[in-house]
């Protein structure tokens, strides 16, 4: 029975694991994959289904690739685990054996040999630490690999057999999505599925042998370690020894030749060519001390360049097998503390080329003296006979056969004095490059993964037992007795910042009388100045000045120090030093009765509400400050510091508390402008965004962002002080101004004899200052701004490429063969809200700003700078927007068909709209109107004002503003008077009596015309007697003004002129007349006639009585 359940229960279990596998069949053969796809060109099939059909025959591909790969891996992994404990055995006994083996020095073993083998030998020497670099890096990956496998492993074996159910699913329904699968898709499912079933297996071997593994690369690590110290100690120790020998033979050399030049005697010949030899035998031995330096750094320069290669080919390799792991940071961090810390030789090009100068002098020297004998004839024929001798000639020979042996050995030393200098030099731009590449990977990748774990309920309920942990494991009695120590070593170094201080406190009261004293010039008109804000904010700085230096010095001490917690202790004080004399000054200048409110004009409730603000900021910062200075300076600690997580949670809740409560409850809030309202805004929302980063692990990110983000503080508060201290001074040169032109008014004033006039003084009024200037000082000091805004943040700007590597969505580019996806990354998407916001800011800002700079200075025609600003800033949006679409992906050869089929359907639905867009562009480019011009459309007359892309804003001359669509425009009758010529003719049209005098008539009108000095003389004014009228003789006066504006005071001037003329000539002017007949009821009919009645006295104080009708 039991034999019978046993049968039972295993063939259900076969039948379970077996179950997964009924819909799947044998995966294909890669090469018949391959053949597939060489014959896809031949089956014609359409240019999609052919891309689609050749990414599932390559994946398939792909797929059989990986099944073959797990199964070589694993019967590697099999192999490596049975070798696994003997060859940790035999690295610990190798171990223990190098530990146990003397070191024989250097000098000792290889003093007999010659430099050239010395020299042999350090390159072998060299080579081997190449290898064993090699090896220790793959015993870091290994040991690495063995410490993160069981999450890892058993995150993918789950994620694999969830993927093989699926695989199962879709071959059982033979359906994908709804669609039937084809045959190269089932292949591309089986050999997905085969390689997942190769997998696991490999997976749950590692994880079965991961212990085993960590122990043979540990073991391998300590084993390659100690070698690898052993031997660049025997490399060091090699090149000193030849170091050594080389000195000692140029010591020798220029000994022998002291010795000859002693030997010279009083044969002047003879102590200049000795003299000459000893020269060249110092020089010499400068060379080999220099060549040894060289040496020594250009060792040390390989040995860093190979550590830093090292380390960053192996860094690709540990993020992925570390990723999402804490771990990864700590090591990160260890990695960046490691980094080398540069020194370039600066000089060395100059060496190099000085080097190449002198090898050319030794070769000449070689050159003339290659035959001795010769050299030494020619020295001696310059010679009187009588001092010639055997001897002179002998001793002349040996001298010159030194020399010669001193010019070879000096070559061949300048030769390897160039190469070491030039291999120096490349080493040293390779090691540059490498380490800052690096450095900026390190920082790249420490940015954005977590530091911490996540502050859950978990992390909360540890907090006690981590804060007690770290408090009690600080070193409190060594930190303060090297806090005492570090601050008082070097009283005499800082003397003289503490004798600056002492003044500073000492002459504290000079400094408030001063300031008390600039204050009350400020205002008058002769006493005050524009020195006199930048002044004032200078003694407060002084002010500030005793506690911030202060704190630097103690911190500039204890970072000297360096011992302990004194370093980070030493770059707190230096943050807090200067968040102190930032904070203080700002609090000084809001002072009551201060720079804010004298010299700025600012409102006394917002300068009270700030000077309250700013003290509590300042505080909060100065916490935070300290902070993150310390956290800064330990990140492998990041994990633990669960006091400067809560000081730095504290200090950002309640910087968006102050923050906020700017925002909204300042006394101008709704006085600010957009702009400010959205820097407002931004700042107070980036505490809030680093207090989540902080919750979510991100305490690495927070630092880096908070030292940033104070800076950036720093700097929008200077740079209010600086518009503010610009403003004040253009206020008080237009105030000097006004006051200079009414002393000019009144001085003008006595000279025409008026008598004195009193002049009263003009008050500071901002909007009196020129607008052109308030621009381009604003330009500049925005331009300034961004630029120091780039310095306090561009060693994060980099890290901002990692944005790139998170892809949001691919899009297809390229026709046919060579078609691929491109992908579209968050940082593409950030790229492209910066080309928004810039194309906004230059559309809404460059075309005005280039108007008052250029075009306002030169001699254009009117309207000409509105059309070309208006222009511009349609340009400027238009490339913004192209850019802007281009940088999400949507290029313009697949906008043109949208913006095509959108141009016909908007084209028919909105024809009058895209009339009046057109019109407006042919309005902008042929300037039919401009900005200025006075026209007449239809019955409206007015000056053009605004030409939008849609309508044209006129304002009439009762000044209201009629909004024309510009297609009126171009399809209408316009007249526009300032067109070409703004020469205008009035006519005045008058009748006078009949029997009137013409001539005088005409000369009258004449001398009108000519009299009024708004008349043109060319084209002179002409009169005209044109017509016989009813009851006058009509005559027409024709003028010409020169502008617009003169038509209707020329007319009012000449109407005058005529009619008092006109008087004084009896010349009547002719008017309609009309007689009136009144007829009654008997058929009586009367003429009305005027009557003249004389004035009669009152009877009785009664009303006088009218005079009796005719019709009574």
């Amino acid at each position: 029975m039991t034999t019978l359940r046993t049968f039972i229960a295993t063939a259900l279990l076969g039948l379970t694991l077996c179950v997964g596998s009924v819909y799947a069949a044998d995966p294909p053969s890669a090469d018949a994959i391959q053949q597939t796809l060489d014959k896809l060109p031949d089956r014609k099939l359409p240019d999609a289904d052919m891309k689609a059909l050749q990414t599932i025959l390559q994946q398939t591909l792909t797929y059989l690739g990986n099944k073959q790969d797990y199964e070589q891996r694993l019967a590697d992994l099999k192999r490596q685990l049975e070798a696994a404990p003997r060859q940790t055995t035999d690295n610990q006994r190798e171990l223990v054996r190098l530990k146990a083996t003397k070191i024989i020095p250097v000098a000792q073993r290889y003093a007999t040999l010659p430099v050239p083998q010395l020299e042999q030998l350090l390159v072998q020497r060299t080579t081997q630490q190449g290898d064993l670099q090699k090896e220790l890096a793959e015993a870091n990956s290994l040991t690495i690999a063995a410490q993160t496998r069981p999450e890892r492993a058993q995150t993918e074996i789950s994620s694999s057999q969830t993927r093989i159910q699926q695989i199962n699913s879709i071959l059982k329904a033979g359906k994908d999505n709804g669609k039937t699968l084809s045959g190269d898709q089932r292949n591309q499912l089986n050999a997905e599925l085969a390689a997942l079933n190769a997998l696991i297996p490999l997976r749950r071997q590692e994880l079965a042998g991961n212990s085993q593994l960590q122990d043979l690369g540990n073991s391998q690590h300590d084993l390659v370690v100690e070698k690898t110290a052993r031997l660049e100690q025997e490399i060091q120790d090699l090149q000193t020894l030849i170091n050594q020998k080389r000195l000692a033979q140029s010591q020798q050399t220029v000994t022998q030749q002291s010795i000859e030049a002693q030997k010279a005697g009083g044969s002047s010949l003879l102590a200049t060519e000795s003299a000459a030899n000893l020269k060249l035998s110092d020089y010499l031995l400068k060379s080999t001390d220099r060549l040894n330096d060289l040496t020594q750094k250009n060792l040390q320069t390989k040995q860093q360049l190979d550590t830093v290669t090292q380390s960053d080919s192996a860094l690709d390799e540990q993020i992925n097998v570390l990723k999402g792991s804490l771990l990864l940071s700590k090591i990160l961090y260890k990695q960046k503390q490691a980094l080398p810390r540069l020194t370039v030789d600066r000089n060395l090009a100059d060496d190099i080329a000085n080097i190449r100068l002198y090898q050319f002098e030794v070769n000449q020297q070689r050159e003339l003296i290659s035959t001795p004998s010769t050299y030494v004839d020619n020295l001696l024929a310059n010679q009187p006979p009588d001092d010639v001798t055997p001897q002179l000639r002998r001793t002349l020979l040996e001298l010159a056969i030194t020399r010669s042996d001193l010019l070879e050995r000096l070559s061949r030393e300048l030769s390897a004095l160039l190469n070491e200098s030039i291999t120096l030099q490349l080493n040293q731009k390779q090691l540059l490059s490498t380490a800052t590449n690096l450095r900026a990977t390190l920082d790249e990748q420490m940015f954005w993964i977590p530091s911490n774990k996540p502050l859950d309920t978990e992390w909360l309920e540890t907090v006690p037992d981590h804060l007690s942990k770290q408090v009690t494991t600080l070193p409190w009695a060594s930190s303060v007795s090297e806090l005492y120590d570090g601050l008082t070593q070097r009283p005499l170094l800082f003397l003289p910042l503490l004798l600056l201080i002492g003044a500073l406190l000492w002459r504290r009261k000079a400094l408030y009388q001063r300031l008390n004293k600039v204050h009350l010039d400020i205002g008058h008109f002769k006493r005050d100045s524009q020195w006199h804000t930048p002044q004032a904010i200078l003694i407060n700085i002084l002010l500030a000045m005793p506690v911030s230096l202060g704190l630097a010095l103690c911190g500039y001490a204890l970072q000297i120090d360096a011992r302990g917690q004194n370093a980070n202790l030493g770059a707190a004080l230096l943050q807090i030093a200067q968040a102190w004399l930032v904070f203080y000054t700002a609090y000084r200048i809001l002072a009551p009765g201060g720079v804010a409110e004298l010299h700025f004009r600012w409102e006394r409730p917002q300068v009270h509400f700030l000077q309250g603000w700013v003290r509590k900021l300042g505080l909060v910062v100065l916490a935070l400050v300290a902070v993150v200075a310390i956290a800064e300076h330990q990140p492998a600690a990041l994990a633990d510091d669960v006091l400067g997580i809560g000081v730095v949670l504290t200090c950002y809740a309640l910087m968006a508390w102050l923050l906020g409560r700017l925002l909204l409850n300042s006394p101008t809030h709704e006085k600010a402008s957009l702009f400010r309202k959205a820097v407002g805004l931004m700042f107070t929302a980036l505490p809030i965004a680093l207090f989540i980063a902080v919750c979510f692990g991100y305490y690495y990110t927070a630092l880096k962002l908070s030292d940033r983000l104070i800076n950036t503080l720093y700097l929008l508060m200077f740079w209010l002080v600086i518009e503010a201290t610009f403003v004040r001074g253009l206020g008080v040169a237009a105030r000097r101004l006004a006051y200079a032109r009414a002393l000019a008014k009144r001085q003008a004033a006595k000279e025409a004899g008026d008598g004195e006039a009193v002049i009263e003084e003009p008050t500071l009024d901002i909007e009196q200052v020129n607008e052109q200037s308030m621009r381009l000082i604003r330009l500049a000091l925005l331009g300034g701004f961004i630029a120091a805004l780039y310095w306090v943040w561009k060693d994060l700007i980099t890290v901002f490429s990692y944005l790139d590597n998170v892809t949001l969505y691919e899009y297809t580019s390229g026709t046919g063969a060579n078609i691929s996806m491109v992908p579209i990354s968050i940082g593409d998407l950030l790229g492209a809200s910066i080309i928004i916001s810039i194309t906004f800011a230059l559309a809404r800002n460059l075309p005005g700003l280039l108007e008052v700079l250029v075009l306002s200075k030169l001699d254009l025609a009117q309207g000409s700078a509105y059309a070309t600003t208006t222009l511009l800033s349609y340009v400027i949006a238009g490339v913004g927007f192209v850019s802007t679409l281009s940088t999400l992906g949507v290029s313009w050869d697949k906008l043109q068909w949208l913006v095509a089929a959108l141009s016909v359907g908007l084209g028919f639905g909105m024809q009058e709209i895209f009339a009046n867009f057109i019109s407006g562009i042919m309005i902008l480019f042929e300037r039919p109107v401009r900005i200025g011009d006075t026209i007449t459309i239809g019955n409206l007359s007015g000056t053009v004002s605004k030409i939008r892309i849609r309508a044209t804003t006129i304002t009439d001359f009762d000044r209201k503003d009629i909004i024309v669509p510009n297609k009126t425009f171009i399809t209408g009758q316009l007249i526009n008077w300032s067109l070409t010529d703004t020469i205008t003719r009035v006519t005045l049209k008058l009748g006078v009596d009949y029997g009137s005098d013409l001539d005088l008539v005409k000369d009258l009108l004449l001398k009108a015309a000519r009299e009024n000095p708004r008349v043109l003389k060319e084209p002179e004014p002409h009169v005209y007697f044109l017509n016989f009228g009813e009851s006058t003789l009509d005559h027409e006066l024709r003028m010409h003004v020169r502008d617009l504006g003169d038509r209707n005071p020329v007319i009012d001037e000449v109407n005058r002129f005529i009619n008092r003329e006109f008087k004084n000539h009896h010349i009547n002017i002719s008017f309609r007349q009309m007689e009136v007949y009144l007829k009654n009821l008997h058929g009586q009919e009367y003429k009305l006639v005027e009557v003249d009645t004389p004035a009669k006295p009152a009877n009785d104080g009664g009303a006088q009585e009218p005079p009796p009708s005719k019709l009574d």
